[in-house]
């Protein structure tokens, strides 16, 4: 529809679009406001409420800069066993607890959920709990936070299959070891906590159309408000499969990586304006692995797979595991790595085209 001639009034039509157009870049200024706030205040000492995750600080460069800057400087934050003697599930999503110095860890086999809480830095199991769930109900995401009582909770899938069916959350409560109702919500299947604000998305296996971004608040109380929703320019396929979801600073990126790709970043901006496309190839990544940890990966036929993202402190963290025995499953390892370090290692990096591109 073209514009209206000067003098001409408005059809009805385009006022709803002038209208949602105003709310939207409201919506996301609020947003941008709330967190570029919480940032200062952060910065000033200001005590963080107990019960919602910290996410640390960020810099004027993180918020401002392109999301390609330093994205292949990286530190490794942390490492442990994808699978452990006796155990059948996998890496799925992970979430960190600064104040605690704790890593959580979902891991998943078809109806078998297990939360894994895990010292950091070292990376040592120090609980789990096992959780009943529907089949193929992955939880690619681990968000928590303590409720009024002080107990350590998780927002995990509650509909299993794929992302028609993602449409459900739950709180867990780790400490009683209870499970809460199911609760309707967009895209929970991946997710990311900034600030007061939890952004979720509807991408699929290989795809992605919209990113979600709802009041941090009204989750955790069990009724969510939706405060914006941001189409994804060039939605139609991504670069890799998707394994999960961060926001930062002002980007969703999404990180993608099945066992017969390589490591691969996209990131969108606050108005879904595709930013980022970048990967590693399988030997680039070998070859920066073994700069983080000399020798680790001798062999060129390592087996691989992303298995995770978040915000931690205002940086970008991917989840990547790696193994350089594949015969013998046990030996995988899961890699925490932090991007955008300045006093990170560097790797090379290249563009990455769409899949069917």
């Amino acid at each position: 529809m073209g514009p209206s001639p000067r003098g001409t009034s408005f059809s009805a039509m385009q006022r709803r679009i002038l209208t949602r157009r105003a709310w939207l870049t409201g919506a996301l200024a609020a947003v941008a406001t709330a967190l570029n706030n919480a940032a200062t205040a952060a910065d000033h000492g200001a005590v963080a409420n107990p019960a919602v995750p910290r996410t640390g600080y960020r810099s004027d460069f993180q918020l401002n800069s392109s999301p390609f800057a330093y994205l292949n400087s990286v530190a490794l934050l942390c490492e442990f066993p994808a699978r452990e003697k006796g155990q059948t599930t996998w890496p799925q999503g992970v979430s960190i607890n600064q104040a605690a110095k704790e890593i959580y860890v979902s891991n998943q086999n078809g109806t078998q959920l297990r939360i894994d809480v895990r010292a950091l830095p070292s990376g040592a199991r120090k609980s789990s709990r096992t959780i009943r769930t529907e089949d193929k109900c992955w939880t690619e995401a681990l968000p928590w936070f303590y409720n009024k009582r002080g107990q350590l909770c998780f927002i995990i899938r509650a509909t299993g299959g794929g992302y028609a069916h993602s449409s459900t959350y739950a709180i867990y409560n780790y400490t009683t070891g209870t499970k809460g109702a199911n609760i309707p919500i967009k895209g929970i299947w991946r997710a990311d906590v900034s600030g007061g604000y939890l952004v979720t998305t509807d991408a699929n296996t290989i795809s992605v159309k919209h990113f979600y971004i709802y009041d941090w608040s009204s989750v955790r109380a069990g009724a969510p408000r939706l405060v914006a929703t941001i189409p994804a320019q060039a939605g139609a396929r991504t670069a890799g499969k998707n394994q999960g979801l961060a926001w930062v600073g002002s980007y969703f990126y999404l990180i993608q990586g099945n066992p017969a790709q390589s490591p691969t970043f996209q990131a969108w901006d606050s108005n879904g304006k595709l930013a980022v496309a970048c990967k590693y190839t399988r030997s680039d990544f070998r070859n920066l692995v073994n700069k983080l940890k000399p020798g680790y990966l001798t062999n060129p036929k390592y087996a691989y797979e992303a298995e995770g993202a978040l915000n931690y402190e205002g940086k970008l963290v991917s989840v990547q595991v790696v193994n350089n025995n594949p015969s013998v499953i046990t030996d995988a390892r899961v890699l925490v790595l932090q991007h955008h370090r300045l006093d990170g290692v560097r790797g090379k990096m290249q563009p990455a085209k769409l899949l069917g591109h």
